[in-house]
């Protein structure tokens, strides 16, 4: 009995290890498979990207695009619908497209040109050179402004809504909404609220101190020695290119208006010219390293923990820079990791995402591109 017992434990011991065995070769040469499975080609994955964006496009409607740098080179870029509906101009890497407040980042870098040169401080306070703006805003310094610390009212949130709001409207109308309103939201430098008068009395104080037009300042320093071609500061004097991205509203319907505020928006700027300036941030040839730090360092903290023009945060470890940029038919996005050599770049002209803000189906589309690059 004994023994007839000892032999069935034997057998179901036996059994028990050879099923565990299996079980964990299973898992070895499984998590092996996995390990050891080729990568999907980058050619398989564009193909899966284009027809993913594709699914959720109309290719006779408004357009978007985007573009991928890694390692110093354009990894993906492609454009999906129309710049001009009406054209027929398709949005493609070389469509100029309104920044919105992506132009805030070369505000910055202005400014960074003039600290550089030691032509102002980050401390410098704006009554300094504006003494007849409102008494409380003398204090205000440069880097309150540029941190969205001033407390100084936001004009956009003073503006009619839609169309009427922002048709004609100048950075001197702009102002002058601010100076009827200008009690202070808050005592500069105690809180951080997005603020985009704060860029364009930045602007102003470019304008004042170079005696030069912010455009041309730009085109001097910074858009003509990195042959950003296509770029340009849309204000009163500016010409539209004609492959220029005009604004449409979530049914294909064009927003018939010139806005001529920049500073805090109004450059154009394409996905090509974009790279350059990705590349750009990386040398000393328009600031150095030791300066362009101020920019990527985060002042506020809190979820958007303001730095200069940028965002700062962290992704997966590695020092990240990002910002969005909303205007009336546009919404774009810029996502920078400089430690794993990437960025990620998102134009368009389509009033679909600019609607639904950036919780859209373009978010699937930035989680897949960061799993496969990053």
């Amino acid at each position: 009995m004994i023994s007839k017992i000892h032999l069935f434990y034997s057998v179901f011991l036996k059994s028990i290890l050879t099923l565990f065995i299996v079980f964990v070769s299973a898992v070895f040469y499984s998590s092996c498979d996995k390990s050891t499975e080729p990568k999907t080609s980058e050619d398989e994955f564009g193909a899966e990207i284009d027809a993913f964006v594709s699914g959720h496009m109309n290719p006779e409607g408004s357009g978007f695009a985007i573009m991928v740098i890694k390692d110093g080179n354009i990894a993906f870029a492609q454009g999906w619908g129309m710049a001009n509906i009406a054209a027929g101009v398709p949005f493609i890497s070389d469509t100029p497209c309104q920044l919105a407040s992506l132009s805030k980042q070369f505000t910055a870098m202005a400014i960074l040109i003039l600290y550089e040169r030691g032509l102002l401080n980050m401390d410098t306070s704006i009554g300094e050179y504006f003494p007849d703006f409102p008494v409380t805003w003398a204090d205000i310094t440069v880097h309150q402004l540029l941190t969205h610390q001033s407390g100084i009212p936001n004009f956009t949130d003073l503006t009619q809504d839609g169309v009427a709001g922002f048709d004609g409207l100048t950075n001197e109308g702009a102002l002058d909404l601010v100076l009827k309103n200008y009690t202070l939201e808050f005592p500069p430098g105690e809180q951080a609220q997005y603020s985009n008068t704060g860029y364009l009395i930045l602007v102003m104080l470019v304008e004042h101190i170079t005696e030069m037009t912010y455009s041309d300042f730009l085109e001097e320093t910074i858009f003509g020695p990195l042959e950003m071609n296509n770029t340009f500061v849309r204000d009163e004097t500016a010409v539209y290119p004609q492959d220029t991205a005009l604004p449409y509203n979530e049914n294909n319907v064009l927003y018939e208006y010139d806005c001529y505020t920049y500073g805090p928006t109004g450059i154009y700027s394409t996905l090509n010219d974009l790279f350059k300036w990705d590349q750009a941030l990386y040398s000393n040839q328009i600031v150095g390293q030791s300066t362009l730090g101020l920019a990527f360092t985060g002042y506020t903290g809190g979820d958007n923990n303001f730095g200069y023009g940028w965002m700062v945060s962290s992704y997966r470890g590695h020092p990240s820079y990002r910002h969005g940029g909303f205007s009336l038919g546009f919404l774009n996005y810029i996502f920078r990791v400089p430690g794993k050599h990437f960025m990620y770049l998102m134009l368009s002209n389509g009033g679909v995402f600019a609607n639904n803000g950036f919780d859209t189906w373009t978010n699937d589309l930035m989680d897949k591109i960061f799993a496969y690059y990053l």
